[in-house]
């Protein structure tokens, strides 16, 4: 048994491994656009804009298409394993893909680039193992509050991520800093994570699931996830809202730079804004509704917003409209995303939980790798397309949830899970 001391100890070094994960991933949003489309950057000027952002589109895609290979499985492979082990896997794992790209970059090599961003993205199962040990010590008067944790741990993740790695990339800051030395950085930092997993992290999984693991995980957890009679409407929500929201996020980077010439220290500074203003917004209203307010209620009435807020932003003729486009999408997404996760928590079995946040986390990676690959090609007719298609499409993803889930129908359900158990 784990006392709440410890419990609170766990909760703190999950939530930093996960803000790690996430810090890495905004420094390389933030990056890229300039690392790869800039006529001094690693693809040949050979290139015509176009087919370069299509390029771009598909290195991007490379790390969710290693993390839907790899997230899915470790989650599973945790139940079944434990914890401690796996994590300390996946993050030997992403040291070592960090480490490549730091020395892609050295090099000019965009084929190292490319296998190193695979490798970290394989490694990327980190964020679903410290999501199931979150939840296996959490109750469920805990449960969103720990959700919320991993939610915080994004949103500071993407006020420090962006800010370092553009103030690294820079040689007008230090004259030996280049546009490596943020995977360098990384590289260090989880080098100490890895001692601080190997000293003072305790296993939270309790009790061993002992099945079968096998490296087409992902594509059988989406198939059981959209199947499932119990989750697949939960599941294919998600699988819609993901797909616009990242269809928007991982583009916006682009969208900055070509339509309001953002410099890499600019876009860095945006990303930490909304990562404050979402970090904040976790902490000082998310946590305190969670407990008044059920997670359906929470997705219900926000996810038709955020999708607005993504059109206006693409639409946005200047920074004052982009900024109230930011604030309005940050904030909306604070109630849709922790919503949406807590109320497919809340519907698998307490024994499941590894398995139902690897599903949540392949589901998230199939879909990102799709429209990573499918935005680059948007992005190369209109650099205004892949943001307002990725608000159309969260809009879509608010109306399925609107016709599969009410107050009414959920408490329907419970009343039903409740004379059966009776």
């Amino acid at each position: 048994m784990i006392s709440e001391g410890l419990k609170k100890q766990i909760s703190v070094f999950l939530t930093f491994v996960i803000f790690i994960d996430f810090m890495g991933v905004a420094t390389v949003v933030t990056l890229f656009p300039h690392l790869l489309l800039s006529a001094n950057g690693m693809f040949s000027n050979a290139i015509t804009e176009g087919n370069k952002l299509i390029l771009m589109g598909i290195f991007l895609a490379i790390y969710p298409l290693g993390q839907f290979f790899g997230a899915s499985a470790l989650g599973k492979l945790s139940d079944y394993y434990g914890r401690k082990k796996i994590l300390i896997i996946t993050l030997v794992g992403t040291f070592v893909g960090f480490l490549g790209s730091a020395i892609s970059v050295e090099i000019s090599s965009a084929a190292l680039l490319f296998v190193s961003r695979l490798l970290a993205g394989l490694s990327a199962g980190n964020v679903s193992v410290a999501q199931a040990s979150l939840l296996d010590i959490s109750t469920a008067e805990t449960k969103s509050r720990y959700v919320s944790y991993g939610q915080m741990a994004m949103g500071s993740a993407y006020i420090v991520g962006p800010v370092i790695g553009a103030w690294l990339s820079q040689s007008t800051v230090v004259s030996w800093f280049n546009e490596s030395t943020p995977f360098w950085f990384f590289s260090a930092i989880l080098i100490v994570l890895l001692i601080i997993t190997f000293t003072t992290y305790q296993e939270t999984q309790m009790a061993p699931k002992r099945e079968k693991i096998n490296l087409l995980q992902g594509f059988q957890q989406i198939y059981q996830a959209l199947g499932d009679k119990k989750l697949n409407k939960a599941f294919l929500v998600w699988l819609v809202f993901v797909s616009g929201w990242w269809l928007f996020e991982s583009f916006m980077p682009t969208f900055l730079l070509q339509n309001f010439h953002f410099t890499t220290v600019q876009i860095g500074n945006l990303l930490a804004f909304n990562g404050a203003l979402y970090a904040a917004f976790q902490y000082l209203i998310v946590q305190k509704v969670a407990k008044k307010m059920s997670p359906v209620t929470m997705a219900r009435i926000s996810i038709g917003i955020a999708g607005i807020a993504i059109i206006s932003i693409g639409i946005a003729h200047n920074t004052f409209q982009l900024y109230m486009g930011m604030i309005a999408f940050v904030l909306t997404m604070g109630f849709s995303i922790p919503g949406i996760i807590t109320h497919i928590a809340n519907m698998a079995g307490d024994k499941d939980q590894g398995q139902a946040m690897g599903m949540v986390n392949s589901i998230q990676a199939f879909a990102t790798v799709l429209v990573m690959l499918l935005g680059g090609y948007i992005n190369s007719i209109n650099s205004h397309l892949s943001v307002i298609a990725g608000g159309a499409v969260v809009i879509l993803s608010w109306l399925i949830f609107i016709a599969y889930f009410s107050i009414k129908k959920m408490t329907n359900h419970a009343l039903d899970i409740t004379n059966t158990a009776i």
